[in-house]
């Protein structure tokens, strides 16, 4: 198996323990980290997640709420649990000094090998927040990871516009892809957002004493620009 099967096959097996969670028993996610095999919490510490909780009617419970990842030292005391809420109830993006001040103390908390499969973990784990569940204007930041062209021939499926030829006819490799160099690695992986289209991103990670120090340099390449037109 090549490295870009190995991705594909913990990728698919990652966003298939997402969507499969139990909203209603959040705490048990610790099976995650089987698929993550390249992360590994501190000693006492475990993988925890904070998730919208649903309302009895289905309705969202909040205004604008989503999902993430926390380290916990037991079930009920996560070790920093809000990122990125601003007083006005805005939501901090990658670029912002809080949430990458919570990005920072998560991995602190976890050891992870500096492989190109842990740098692809480690990703994963970061973007959680664009896959967990949504309510509210953070629609605009769901994302669905792609890894193939087949999944652009079941998106363009529910479009009805002359452009869908484009899109599954594109000619982009969409597949993930890992550099290192010395103690950073490149990630680069595609998604698809109904607000921007298919997206590539690349992430600079830095290890540093069998840690993840920093995730940061997100930048963005659209291979197919789209935007659904829905306004909240």
């Amino acid at each position: 198996m090549n490295q870009t099967e190995q991705l594909l096959k913990v990728g698919r097996a990652y966003i298939d323990a997402l969507n499969n969670l139990d909203r209603n028993q959040p705490e048990k996610v610790t099976h995650i980290l089987d698929i993550l095999d390249c992360v590994h919490p501190e000693p006492g510490c475990h993988l925890g997640i904070y998730i919208e909780k649903p309302s009895p009617n289905e309705a969202p419970s909040h205004m604008c709420d989503q999902a993430w990842f926390i380290c916990c030292r037991d079930k009920h005391s996560p070790i920093k649990r809000i990122p990125y809420r601003r007083k006005n109830g805005g939501v901090y993006n990658y670029g912002d000094m809080c949430y990458l001040r919570f990005t920072f103390d998560f991995f602190n908390h976890l050891s992870i090998e500096p492989t190109a499969m842990g740098a692809w973990q480690a990703y994963l784990l970061s973007i959680a927040k664009t896959l967990l569940p949504f309510s509210g204007g953070l629609y605009y930041t769901k994302r669905e990871l792609i890894f193939s062209h087949e999944q652009l021939k079941d998106i363009s499926l529910l479009f009805h516009w002359e452009r869908i030829p484009e899109l599954v006819n594109l000619k982009a490799d969409v597949s993930p892809s890992i550099q290192i160099r010395d103690k950073q690695a490149i990630v680069s992986c595609c998604h698809w957002n109904d607000w921007g289209g298919l997206i590539r991103e690349s992430a600079k990670i830095t290890f540093f004493n069998g840690k993840v120090y920093f995730l940061e340099d997100f930048t963005e390449q659209v291979l197919f620009k789209y935007d659904c037109g829905i306004r909240f």
